[in-house]
Formats: structure tokens, C-alpha cells, sequence
């Protein structure tokens, strides 16, 4: 017999031998009973006070949004009291301006979308809380709800809209624009 011949018969011997033993292969398995139990989500929620917010200009003079012409310079402030709610441990949360809280009228000119963009390009919004539950730097905020959690705490949320001062003339874009701030709302996020 050859070499090949010989080699063959031996590889197709040790491949029965393989296969034949696979049917052979056994594996024990316990099973044990654990204690289990029921878990409830947490919540996080916040919500006006029901009490209107006000508008101020950096003098801390109250205004008038339908009535105020802003200039470039100016910075108004809103300041307004809001209640969390909190329920769950290891709660951290951003704290951001709606994505349409200063916006263009509906059929916007060029001087609206230009105003709207300094409006919003350095706009921020913070919060102060007087319950040390809550606590931490703009945006982000750690509130420890503890196992009975948090209720209707309230806190100051101030947002401030600059409209920055630029070189003479950079801001001729926005003469006579409009910008809508009706829709002014804050959202609270979950990060962890």
C-alpha cells in the first residue's frame, strides 16, 4: 500500500472514531430555588407652580415681552418657580431649554432667524434649589430622593437670554427681528 493510500484510511478511521464518541458526551445540571421579589420603577417629574415667572432686563427692571426692544447688549432673565418630583436612587439629571423655547414667528423674515440665532446660541438655564436633595452646577444636577423619594420640591429656575454685543454693525441682521419665546419650557433628563 502507498503512502496516500495509507494516510487516508487513517484520517477517515480517526473521523469515525470522532464522530462515534459524540453521541457519548453527558454533562450533569442542578437546579435551585432563589428568593425573588417585585421591583417598581421610579419617577422623575417637573412641573410649574402655577405661579407666573418673571421677565427682568440685566438692570433687574421688570418687562414686558410683547412691548421690550431688545438691543444688542442686552440680557433678559426669566426666573420662575418649578416643583420636582423624584422617586429612585441614583438619580442625575440635565436640566436644558426646550428645544423651541425662543423661536421664529411662523413665516419668519431673515432679521427673525438671525435674532432667534443669537438668542439662543448663548442662551442658559439653571436651577437653585433651597432642599439639599438637590444639588450640583448647570446643567447637571444630582438629586437624592432617598427611599421614600422627593415631592413637589420647589426650585428657581432662571434662564438667561443674552443678546451679545458684537463689533459695530455685526448685528445689523437682526434689526427688527422677532423672536417668539411663548413656548418658553425647561426639560429635566435622566443621565443615570
Amino acid at each position: 500500500m502507498n503512502k496516500l493510500a495509507k494516510g487516508a484510511i487513517a484520517g477517515a478511521a480517526g473521523l469515525v472514531l470522532l464522530l462515534g464518541g459524540a453521541g457519548t458526551f453527558a454533562f450533569w445540571n442542578s437546579t435551585a430555588a432563589v428568593t425573588g421579589g417585585t421591583i417598581s420603577a421610579g419617577n422623575l417629574v417637573v412641573a410649574d407652580d402655577g405661579a407666573a415667572g418673571v421677565w427682568k432686563d440685566q438692570n433687574g427692571t421688570t418687562v414686558n415681552l410683547s412691548t421690550y426692544k431688545i438691543v444688542p447688549g442686552d440680557t433678559l432673565t426669566y426666573t420662575d418657580t418649578l416643583l420636582v418630583t423624584a422617586v429612585g436612587q441614583n438619580l442625575k439629571a440635565t436640566l436644558s431649554l426646550a428645544s423651541n423655547a425662543i423661536h421664529t414667528p411662523a413665516t419668519p423674515t431673515a432679521a427673525d432667524t438671525a435674532l432667534v440665532g443669537y438668542l439662543t446660541a448663548n442662551s442658559t438655564v439653571s436651577l437653585t434649589a433651597s432642599n439639599p436633595a438637590i444639588s450640583g452646577t448647570s446643567p447637571t444636577y444630582t438629586i437624592t430622593a432617598g427611599a421614600s423619594g422627593l415631592t413637589n420640591v420647589p426650585v428657581v429656575v432662571t434662564v438667561t437670554v443674552p443678546f451679545p454685543y458684537g463689533t459695530a454693525g455685526s448685528n445689523n441682521d437682526a434689526k427688527l427681528g422677532t423672536a417668539v419665546l411663548d413656548n418658553m419650557a425647561v426639560n429635566l433628563s435622566q443621565i443615570q
